[in-house]
């Protein structure tokens, strides 16, 4: 695992590259506009949990949000949490997978609409480093249940960025072939 501090005035985050295996995931897919992100969140959490606990299929991880388009306006978002086995899903709730792979990952602390200053840090962390985006989309997984906090309260979140990563003696070795 590679692991490097990036600061910011006033504002450190720890980014490190972690490697995620594929998950299965039961979701709900939305937009809502930007200031409703965090309610919305928990909304989709909620509809998501009652599906699964209806059809008696356990969580086996973290809740989790996927961020496909973050304009200056709206969000197009997948919320949902990880399951081990297939659903059938409703007109909400599909099933679908997160692909695996190597991501930069910084831990956040604090009211969740503030997590795009962690999303920030390891985006121009990845910049600062040469690492490049995979294509997919940034994640965050929730370490603290958002439904059992207030809309402003503190959580524990991670922001997650699939990376194509190359170690250090990789990079040296691809120069050294290009020369």
């Amino acid at each position: 695992m590679d692991k490097r501090i990036f600061r910011r005035p006033s504002i450190n985050f720890e980014i490190k590259i972690k490697d995620y295996e594929p998950q299965k995931i039961a979701s709900i897919r939305a937009k809502t506009t930007l200031d409703k992100v965090p309610s919305k969140v928990v909304q989709l959490l909620d509809e998501t949990s009652d599906y699964l606990d209806s059809i008696d299929v356990s969580k086996t991880g973290s809740p989790f949000s996927i961020y496909y388009e973050v304009g200056s306006f709206l969000v197009d978002l997948e919320v949902g949490y990880p399951v081990s086995e297939d659903i059938e899903g409703n007109e909400r709730v599909k099933q679908n997978l997160i692909p695996g792979g190597k991501c930069a990952v910084a831990e956040f602390i604090g009211p969740h609409q503030d997590i795009v200053n962690a999303h920030r840090a390891v985006h121009a962390w990845m910049h600062e480093n040469e690492i490049k985006a995979s294509g997919e989309p940034a994640r965050e997984v929730f370490l603290t249940d958002l439904r059992e906090i207030e809309i402003n309260g503190e959580c524990v979140a991670q922001s997650v960025w699939p990376v194509i990563h190359e170690s250090r003696a990789e990079k040296r070795r691809q120069k050294r072939t290009t020369q």
